[in-house]
């Protein structure tokens, strides 16, 4: 099984998509620093589903997608796809070739892929659990892993043992039946705060049953005795509305009688109104006939005097069109001569104007075969400067190239020089870099004497605070613990102080009476709580007394009448001065009284004998009460069984928490809150003290510690000294060959540049002859150049002057013409005006006719108008008289007719109200009849009452009396019945499933240790093991010395600590912090080959971990590789030529643009790699 295939489209520095094929063995990923090498890494990581970002060496999972460069553009989602072939069936899926995909949006929206198909984050993880594949198994290993392998945090190396033992499948099974213990043990508790509830609610519910049943009673008899008086009323209403039905239709005859005669009045006051309504017409036309007369006769008189004022203006205007006519006339005979003037000097002005054409068309053509000549000129002559100009240029070019050829070879000489003083001074650095080295590797061997010492102060340090520290966390444990108990106490005293100062579970009137104690000091309280009774004998003395035990006692009978009329609401007395007195019974031995586990006031003694002095105890549950004995006739067991008389048995039920006994409760909860107080604070003391103890322990620990770390970076810093001497004396090596070589390289240039300068001179010299020979040539177009511009100007000069004489007489003819225009348009305006004022004469003509006529006819008309006037004068008169007489006789009818009205109203409003009477009491019987069908929905009979004998005034006040009883009943629950019934098989119900509740607990905690014991099994086999290999393969790359794996810390083993003990050979037994980096990647990868042992992982992938390692190191590493990768995959991420030359396969990785990282692929059959530049 190995990785085939690795897609990466998108992903950081990868913009392009690009594909890398991997085969079995070796796969070698190189390039420079920063190129992308690890970014293949990061990708292998992420499609296996590395959710952790620093692992991702990012600040956010976005980084992950292309980020942009300076020029390409930020990406909006990466991708990756790896196909794994499983030919081997170590996953648990049916497929040969399994492909996962995982894509990631900027949004931070992410999809997962088995096979294309979509699936969850969660199920890739399950895929690779425990196959040593997963994103943080020991598949992938990088540099800076080794460290963290090799830490004091021990949880990262035993991740990789415990992926090697297969048991982290078996991990999250426990912590999912942890999780469910605890949901289920969550749940228990719930349900049974819920157990409880429930029984106070059916303690309530069954109180609240009775009530509803009384109120049921009290409901009944209401409604009979409402019915009854509603019936009763509606008797009387009826009774009392006969009278008013004869009342009314007396009144209703009369007015009957009055409407007649108002009919006949009404009729002749309608006949005069006609004659009234004509006379009333006839005058208003009249009136309207004047003023219409009166009106034309107005207009009449206003028309004839705009008439006569119109012809005298027409006559004004006559005159002064006349004076226009005549001024106009005389302007048209004066614009006729000048017109024919000025066109017999435009025509003077047509000879000339064609001899100046003729003259300026000559000198123009004369111009232009001038300026073509010159044109052709100037062409040549650019030509010409053109050749020049680049022949000069090209000259230039050889004497740069000439000059540079003369540096380059001066720098060449000089080189040589430089070269051969730095061989001779690395040379000298060389000498000095050995003996450099050597003092160098003397300080290390001092140094690693020092720090083994130290290393020992530190490991006893270490076992003084790991023991202090787990005295610290029993004490705290104990501490939480008492302060739980502290916090479960406060809990429950405040529950009994809430129950006890509430009254919680009496009747209000009880409440009422219990917290206005001033007010009623001979009140001694309630029964069952002013009594003291052992706790085992509370639920049979609460049984015993019964509902007495919620009685309350008072000194006397008046003060227990007092109670009954100042308090509401339902409750019971005792009245300690009217007792009885009752004889103690005659028990024989072995049988105990109940009274003997009581304690009380001297003055409830009586009482308590009187209630309960007959109730024996039984000494067991199961022991049978004896009923033959005469003296006994009352038994109760503990559990609070009762039984009387052989024939009355009553049961305590089910009773998590007794009435009697609650302030003995709250008195032991006290105490035991104040002596937990007290251990606390005892415990907080000898606390400090362990405390202040391993602080001074951890401080002097910690100074050690960091006088070793400083020793370590010093042993650090004396071997990164000697390396660097090795490096720097190398370096000076590789230098004085280098400039061997490159003086051989000079010796050849300088030669070769010698021949080059001569050329570039040949050159120079055959251009400068070729370059004079322009010049001259340039030199004689300039003065051809010069005769032919003054030719050019003076011809210019000819052809301006031509066309200004041109234009001035055309000019001149222009204004001739202008101005003939401009006399032929004002004689045309002139025409117009004459015949406009001619038509203007003729219409004031007629116009001043027909005004006159209008004039006569209206003078006639006036006359007959005032005629008719007079007429209608006369008409109106008499008209007003007959209608003066119609309209008193009119008066006089209305008024008679009103008083009748006035009659008949007053009988209407009688009407009215004995309507409205009988209405109302009609009313009142159907609310009566209404109000019965609603409240009880049924119908009032029919059948008459003798009220003579129907007391109904007693019978409202009995009804009122049992309306009262209701209201201090209160509201009461109709459906409280159902609700006891409900409430009584949720209690079953909530039982049963606590019951549940506790046998799946069990069942977890079984699942649990089976869960335990196989992963322990599993896991100490696989590090017995692996801790043989790492013996056998640390001894193989150290060439000798000594490797140990052992537990330490915890009894189980799956909680243990796994510690590395290195010994390289010819060294004593050190802590891993004091090995070398070599060493610990060494010691590291010793590591991992032996868990690959155990457990191979189908593939690896290592990421620069040879870096540390020298070139023997190196060998041994390549070997070992070369052996596993027969049943392991591996890619190497590397710099180093050894391991190169041991793949099988090479990837490249650069960076041709900045940013974007490229693949370049090599396959090798039987040659390896000799060297990679």
């Amino acid at each position: 099984m190995y990785i085939s295939k690795l897609n990466l489209q998108g992903f950081k520095s990868f913009l392009n998509k690009t594909d890398l094929n991997f085969g079995e063995g070796v796969t070698a990923v190189v390039g420079p620093n920063g190129c992308g090498k690890s970014n293949i890494v990061d990708a292998i990581r992420w499609v296996l589903g590395e959710q952790k970002i620093s692992v991702l060496r990012s600040v956010k999972m976005e980084d992950v997608i292309f980020n942009g460069t300076k020029n390409r553009k930020p990406l909006g989602f990466c991708q990756v796809s790896m196909l794994i072939h499983n030919n081997r069936g170590i996953l648990p899926i049916e497929y040969n070739d399994v492909e996962i995909s995982r894509r990631l949006y900027r949004s931070g929206e992410s999809e997962f892929y088995i096979n294309k198909t979509h699936c969850r984050l969660k199920d890739i993880q399950n895929l690779f659990v425990d196959t040593g594949m997963s994103s943080n198994a020991y598949s992938v290993i990088e540099l800076k892993m080794v460290d963290s392998i090799l830490s004091h945090n021990a949880s990262d190396r035993r991740k990789m043992f415990e992926e090697a033992a297969g048991i982290n499948n078996y991990k999250q099974q426990r912590q999912a039946a942890l999780r469910k213990i605890t949901a289920t043990r969550a749940d228990m508790e719930r349900v049974n705060d819920i157990i409880v509830e429930v029984n106070n609610s059916i303690k309530n519910l069954n109180l609240q049953v009775k009530r509803f049943e009384r109120f049921k009673k009290l409901t009944e008899k209401h409604k009979t005795l409402t019915i009854e008086v509603a019936h009763a009323e509606i008797q009387l209403i009826n009774n009392k509305q006969i009278p008013l039905h004869e009342k009314l239709g007396q009144i209703k005859s009369k007015q009957s009688s009055l409407s007649g005669q108002m009919n006949i009045d009404e009729t002749l006051t309608e006949q005069v109104q006609s004659q009234f309504e004509t006379k009333k017409g006839e005058l208003s036309n009249c009136q309207k006939n004047i003023s219409n007369l009166e009106n034309k006769l107005s207009d009449l008189n206003s028309n004839l005097l705009v008439w006569s004022e119109k012809i005298s203006g027409n006559e004004n205007q006559k005159h002064h069109f006349i004076d226009e006519l005549q001024h106009n006339e005389d302007n048209l005979a004066i614009s006729a001569g000048k017109i024919d003037e000025l066109k017999s000097k435009k025509k003077i002005l047509l000879p000339e104007i064609k001899k100046r054409q003729a003259d300026f068309k000559n000198h123009e053509n004369q111009y232009k075969e001038v300026k073509e000549n010159y044109d052709n000129i100037l062409r040549n002559q650019e030509e010409l400067k053109k050749q020049s100009e680049s022949e000069y240029l090209k000259i230039r070019e050889e004497e740069g190239v000439l000059e540079r050829l003369k540096n380059t070879l001066s720098e060449l000489e000089q080189n040589k020089e430089t070269l051969n003083d730095k061989i001779e001074h690395n040379n000298q650095k060389l000498e000095n870099s050995k003996a450099d080295s050597n003092l160098a590797r003397a300080n290390v061997e001092n140094q690693e004497k020092q720090n083994g010492l130290l290393s020992n102060e530190v490991a006893n340090l270490k076992a003084k605070h790991s023991k202090l520290e787990e005295d610290i966390l029993s004490k705290k444990e104990e501490k939480n613990i008492l302060q739980s108990k502290i916090s479960t106490l406060t809990s429950q005293i405040e529950f009994y102080t809430n129950i006890i100062e509430n009254h919680e579970g009496r009747p209000a009137g009880v409440k009422h009476i219990l917290s206005n104690k001033e007010k009623y000091p001979f009140v001694l309280g309630v029964l069952s709580d002013i009594i003291e009774v052992d706790d085992l004998y509370q639920l049979a003395v609460e049984t015993a007394l019964g509902e007495y035990g919620s009685f309350l006692v008072v000194d006397s009978r008046k003060n227990a009448q007092k109670l009954i009329a100042e308090t509401k609401g339902k409750f019971s007395i005792f009245s300690l001065d009217n007792l009885p007195e009752v004889a103690t019974a005659a028990i024989e031995n072995p049988i105990e009284l109940l009274l003997t586990k009581i304690k009380c006031q001297p003055e409830l003694e009586k009482l308590l004998q009187l209630l309960i002095g007959d109730v024996c105890i039984l000494a067991t549950d199961k022991q049978e009460p004896d009923f033959n004995n005469s003296n006994v006739y009352n038994w109760v067991d503990k559990s609070g069984n009762y039984f009387s008389n052989g024939y009355i048995f009553k049961s305590a039920g089910d009773k998590s928490d007794s009435v009697i006994g609650r302030r003995q409760k709250l008195e032991l909860l006290e105490n035991e809150l104040i002596i937990a107080k007290k251990n606390v604070k005892k415990l907080n003391g000898n606390l400090e003290g362990v405390i202040k103890n391993a602080d001074s322990i951890r401080k002097n620990l910690q100074l050690k510690s960091d006088e070793l770390d400083s020793a370590i970076l010093k042993l650090n810093d004396f071997e990164q000294m000697l390396k660097q001497q090795n490096y720097v004396a190398a370096q000076h090596q590789e230098s004085i060959l280098e400039c061997k070589e490159n003086l051989k390289n000079i010796d050849s240039q300088i030669i070769e540049f010698n021949i080059k300068l001569k050329t570039a001179k040949d050159t120079i010299h055959d251009l400068r002859i070729e370059y004079e020979k322009s010049s001259k040539e340039y030199e004689n177009f300039q003065e051809k150049i010069a005769v032919d511009r003054s030719a050019i100007r003076t011809q210019q000069q000819n052809v301006q002057d031509a066309r200004i004489k041109l234009l001035e007489i055309e000019k001149e003819r222009e204004g001739f013409a202008y101005r003939i225009d401009t006399f032929i348009s004002q004689e045309k305006e002139l025409k117009v005006r004459i015949t406009k004022y001619n038509s203007e004469l003729l219409r004031i003509d007629k116009e001043n006719q027909t005004l006159q006529l209008s004039i006569t006819e209206g003078k006639e008309k006036l006359i007959d108008l005032s005629h008719s006037l007079e007429k209608n004068s006369r008409e109106k008169d008499d008209l007003e008289k007959a209608y003066n007489k119609s309209y008193a006789e009119l008066q006089r009818l209305q008024s008679g007719i009103r008083e009748r009205q006035k009659q008949k109203d007053e009988f209407l409003n009688t009407i009215r109200e004995y309507e409205i009477s009988i209405a109302e009491g009609s009313n009142e019987i159907k609310h009566h009849r209404s109000r019965i069908n609603e409240l009880y929905n049924e119908e009032l009979s029919d059948d008459p009452i003798n009220l003579d004998e129907y007391d109904l005034p007693s019978r409202k006040t009995e009804m009122e009396n049992l309306q009262r009883s209701l209201d201090r009943i209160g509201p009461v629950n109709l459906a409280v019945a159902e609700e006891y019934e409900k409430e009584s098989e949720r209690s079953a119900f909530l039982i049963e499933q606590y019951s549940d509740l506790e046998q799946a607990e069990k069942i977890i905690n079984e699942t649990i240790e089976k869960l335990d014991g196989e992963a322990e099994t599993k896991f100490m086999d696989t590090f017995t093991a692996i801790q043989e290999n790492f013996t056998k393969t640390y001894s193989s790359f150290f060439d000798g010395g000594e490797g140990h794996l052992r537990l330490v810390g915890e009894d189980d083993p799956l909680e243990a600590e796994i510690e590395i003990i290195a010994r390289p050979p010819g060294k004593k037994t050190q802590t891993l912090r004091m090995l070398s980096a070599g060493e610990k990647a060494l010691t590291a990868i010793a590591l991992l080959f032996a868990i690959y042992l155990v457990k191979p992982s189908p593939f690896c992938i290592l990421d620069e971990v040879d870096a540390p390692l020298d070139d023997t190191n190196i060998g041994k590493f390549a070997k070992v590789l070369k052996e596993f990768s027969n049943k392991t995959q591996f890619i190497v991420v590397t710099h180093n030529k050894l391991t190169m030359e041991k793949a099988d396969y090479m990837y490249g990785v650069t960076q041709v643009e900045e940013g974007v990282s490229k693949i370049v692929s090599v396959k090798f059959s039987s040659e390896k790699v000799k060297e990679y530049v």
